[in-house]
């Protein structure tokens, strides 16, 4: 649970404040390429959750366009 909480901590500090990832890594006591993969597992679990919506309004936006030409 601890690593859980290191990691939001260490995602937050790199998204939402905008640091970087080498200042993130020595504050922590953490390498660069540590950081740089929790913040890279980070961004592909939130891109898996929206997958689903981007099909959904893709194949929205492609009946809108069917229903348009039908007029």
């Amino acid at each position: 649970m601890e690593a859980m909480n290191l990691n939001l901590k260490v995602i937050n500090e790199v998204k939402n404040n905008g640091r970087l990832l080498s200042d993130v890594a020595k504050d922590y006591g953490l390498s660069t390429k540590t950081v740089y993969q929790i913040v890279q597992e980070s961004e592909q679990r939130s891109n898996r959750g929206s997958l689903p919506i981007l099909k959904q309004t893709k194949q929205l936006s492609l009946r809108i366009k069917q229903l348009l030409s039908r007029r």
